[in-house]
C-alpha cells in the first residue's frame, strides 16, 4: 500500500488554545461556524491518530497497511 495523506487532524487542545487567545476574531467565528456545519454533514466516524514522529509509528503504519491491503483484496474499500 502506498502512503497517502487522507486527513487533516486538529488537536482539540490546540484549537481551544487558539480560540481562547483570540475569542472574538472574525476568522475564529467563521472557522468554528464552518467546522460546526461540516460536523453535521460528515459521517460519525472515530479515528485513532498516531504521530509520525513517534518511535512506534512505522509499526502502526505496517498494521494499518496490512488491514487496508486485506480490505482491497476483499473488495471492501
Amino acid at each position: 500500500m502506498k502512503y497517502e495523506e487522507k486527513f487533516i487532524v486538529i488537536n482539540i487542545k490546540h484549537l481551544e488554545e487558539i480560540i481562547k487567545n483570540n475569542p472574538l476574531s472574525f476568522d475564529n467565528i467563521i472557522f468554528m461556524h464552518e467546522l460546526y456545519k461540516l460536523s453535521k454533514l460528515l459521517p460519525n466516524n472515530k479515528y485513532y491518530v498516531c504521530n509520525q514522529d513517534e518511535p512506534y509509528a512505522s509499526e502502526v503504519f505496517k498494521i494499518i497497511s496490512k488491514g487496508e491491503d486485506k480490505k482491497e483484496l476483499e473488495g471492501k474499500e
